[in-house]
């Protein structure tokens, strides 16, 4: 009886099912939706090709990227990482607590591209979070358009809170998708 209790149980979380009686198995549908928030993939944002090409020089045209130069040059000198022919800068201004800051480089121009949404991000992995969250930060891929900060992002979409924030790059702007909320809070 006791197996049979648990395999029923077990069927029953399976199915979204609930016992409505522990003495007599009789099963319900749950009347709670079970809705899924869809979320942007990087197949859904591709780029057109990815640039393998000799990267341009940089356009260093403020102070800002003059003092960010050698760590772009590094990144750039890797290749393309981002949206077809960019390359994506992380780590220029890491600060305590996981605050960073980030660029997005035109691997063909040379132009930099300092989006607020990247400038001053917290990527969820610095102190005062519990537990500090392992997939926190920026990720993205060379042959998508699609960015996603895990954490908080920086300028007026921080406001939105703590999460997953989802970006399409698109004439050289990080253009806002979507926001999904987590349970993660600071401490």
């Amino acid at each position: 009886m006791l197996q049979r209790s648990l395999i029923i149980a077990a069927l029953t979380t399976v199915m979204g099912f609930t016992v409505v009686n522990q003495n007599v198995p009789i099963l319900a549908v749950s009347q709670q939706p079970t809705s899924r928030i869809q979320q942007p993939h990087f197949k859904t944002y591709p780029a057109k090709s990815v640039f393998q090409g000799k990267p341009a020089a940089l356009a260093a045209s403020s102070q800002e990227i003059k003092d960010y130069e050698p760590q772009l040059n590094a990144t750039v000198n890797k290749g393309t990482n981002f949206a077809g022919h960019y390359a994506i800068a992380d780590h220029l201004n890491r600060a305590m607590g996981g605050v960073d800051t980030a660029a997005i480089v035109d691997l063909k121009t040379g132009q930099v591209y300092l989006p607020t949404q990247l400038y001053g991000y917290h990527d969820q992995r610095g102190a005062g979070y519990n537990p500090p969250r392992a997939d926190g930060g920026l990720h993205y891929r060379a042959n998508s358009k699609l960015l996603i900060i895990i954490g908080q992002a920086g300028g007026n979409d921080g406001e939105k809170g703590i999460g997953r924030f989802y970006y399409k790059w698109e004439n050289n702007q990080l253009k806002f998708q979507q926001f999904v909320a987590s349970p993660y809070k600071y401490q």
